[in-house]
């Protein structure tokens, strides 16, 4: 399998790293590093100010992706958590389940 094709999906696993908070109770993240938006998708992250990020979709190039820090559940990807969302779908199984089959990129 060439490294650019997904893979069998993998057990059950819990993904993500700890949050850490700034003094006003924002996640730390700068423009560079991989975060998951409120819609699953992860997205690369090109902005914070104010509250928001805002990135760029690693699933469909669609952007500005922009989330509440505190209200969003915005979290911390690594390169190989991103993949896997691209590959299967959320790695929560209650959203997945829920997501609307039109907008699913996952098969």
């Amino acid at each position: 399998m060439s490294s650019n094709q997904c893979g069998p999906e993998p057990p059950n696993k819990v993904i993500g790293c700890m949050a850490k908070l700034d003094e006003s109770g924002d996640l730390i993240i700068s423009p560079g590093e991989i975060y998951e938006d409120c819609a699953y998708h992860p997205c690369l992250c090109i902005g914070k100010g104010d509250g928001q990020v805002w990135g760029i979709s690693l699933i469909d190039g669609s952007q500005p992706r922009t989330c509440d820090l505190r209200m969003c559940g915005v979290r911390i990807l690594s390169l190989e958590e991103a993949w896997e969302i691209k590959c299967h779908g959320p790695a929560d199984a209650e959203a997945k389940a829920e997501y609307p089959p039109e907008h699913r990129w996952w098969r």
